[in-house]
């Protein structure tokens, strides 16, 4: 597959690990927390 622009292909891989990625399994590295908790509270924490 050849993409148009380099957006393209962002947008597809983009779309292919948030499809295959499991974001439910708790993670050592991140102390024991899924990956979409740890960026939330990463996010807050970073915020102020």
């Amino acid at each position: 597959m050849v993409y148009r622009t380099r957006n393209d292909a962002r947008n597809d891989v983009i779309k292919y690990i948030e499809m295959f990625y499991n974001s439910q399994r708790l993670h050592s590295y991140l102390g024991y927390k899924q990956p979409n908790d740890f960026e939330k509270s990463f996010m807050l924490a970073n915020a102020a």
